[in-house]
């Protein structure tokens, strides 16, 4: 079971990933002469933000889902939904207290949540 767990986390810490090439991909394309260089550093500011991920996932998604596994009653929206609070919460302590940056890093741990969702799925 904790190998299974860990697996999922480390799935889930693609969810930086995964945004920053979103974020490269629709800012390279919407500027006409940005280049390569907005794509890179894009996907550069999303893996730096990653640490609001792992937080999020030890502090709450990892034990919400510890907790609702326990008692039987594993909701796949509440682990979302956990993975949705520590991003808002951990976004607003250490890096942005409003704006895009507190919305994107919220979407990247919800994503980071939906990820260790399919871990659990897939490796079952």
């Amino acid at each position: 079971m904790k190998l299974k767990i860990a697996k999922c986390v480390l799935l889930s810490l693609l969810s930086p990933v995964f945004v920053g090439c979103v974020l490269g991909l629709y800012f390279t394309v919407t500027n006409a002469g940005a280049g390569i260089n907005v794509f890179i550093s894009m996907v550069a500011i999303a893996i730096s933000n990653a640490y609001i991920v792992g937080l999020s996932m030890a502090v709450f998604v990892v034990p919400g889902y510890w907790f609702l596994h326990k008692n039987s009653k594993v909701r796949f929206d509440m682990i979302l939904m956990l993975g949705m609070l520590g991003g808002a919460v951990f976004s607003y302590v250490f890096s942005a207290k409003e704006g895009g940056a507190l919305l994107i890093n919220t979407v990247m741990a919800t994503l980071a949540a939906g990820l260790f969702l399919y871990g659990l799925r897939r490796f079952a």
